[in-house]
């Protein structure tokens, strides 16, 4: 997606305010397309790629937002999905992060990370719920 090059570049130089704005920008002008041109792949790319700079910033709701802002577009972006639990995880809560990893691997079965973080989040949810020594 070449619209998405220099925004990307930027992410992968952790030039993370940069690639933000750069994002916004390619989202702004994405969404400026007539709604039967939209491209809901590269859309989606955008906000789920805006969304990591966030999170690698530790601004976990506005990456929440971002990418379920690209499961609008895309609602089987697996990646988004994945990203979207990991951070519901990250703040124990269990149910939605589980809800969001089997929807991931309905997308894609043999996605292994998803598979992993199945298991992560099960067991953590049993250890937050069982009884605890005082």
């Amino acid at each position: 997606m070449a619209i998405l090059a220099t925004a990307d570049k930027l992410l992968k130089q952790h030039k993370l305010i940069e690639a933000i704005a750069e994002y916004t920008s390619v989202i702004t002008t994405l969404l400026r397309s007539p709604p039967s041109t939209l491209p809901a792949d590269t859309i989606s790319s955008a906000y789920n790629n805006r969304g990591q700079c966030h999170y690698l910033q530790v601004e976990f709701s506005k990456a929440v937002s971002d990418y379920s802002e690209a499961l609008v577009y895309k609602p089987d972006n697996a990646i988004a999905l994945y990203n979207r639990a990991q951070i519901k995880y990250r703040l124990n809560n269990f149910a939605e992060a589980k809800t969001d990893i089997l929807e991931v691997l309905k997308v894609d079965p043999e996605f292994s990370d998803a598979k992993s973080c199945l298991t992560a989040i099960e067991n953590a949810a049993c250890t937050k719920n069982s009884p605890q020594e005082s």
